[in-house]
């Protein structure tokens, strides 16, 4: 097979596990610890640029959701992570963003998180 094929079907495989996540990002303006980590949010954002980020505003809409702020991320493979926290999404969200992509794309290092449950409260 020809190594330039080669090459290219890796890079696609991936792209593919990397664009297939979504991130829906639940806020409120007026909630303090959303304020805290918006920057954090902003930044991880356009550092995984392939990955869909929903920002849901919490007084704009109805979400089933126990408080602010909240992040739901779905994985290609129909699995859902829920991380709730000023404290625990910055801590655990970039871990498991790279922990997926492993899990999924063998082509990657591996990155232990620093827990095996997918909700992280």
């Amino acid at each position: 097979m020809n190594k330039l094929l080669i090459i290219g079907v890796l890079g696609l495989l991936i792209v593919g596990c990397v664009s297939a996540m979504n991130i829906n990002y639940f806020y409120s303006p007026n909630c303090g610890h959303c304020q805290k980590i918006a920057p954090f949010m902003e930044q991880i954002s356009y550092k995984y640029n392939d990955v869909n980020f929903n920002f849901l505003d919490t007084t704009k809409g109805s979400y089933n959701i126990g408080g602010t702020p909240t992040l739901k991320l779905n994985t290609n493979d129909k699995r859902e992570i829920i991380l709730v926290g000023s404290y625990d999404i910055p801590k655990y969200l970039e871990c498991e963003l790279n922990e997926i992509s492993t899990l999924d794309c063998p082509t990657t290092s591996y990155l232990n998180c620093t827990t095996n449950s997918y909700f992280i409260r």
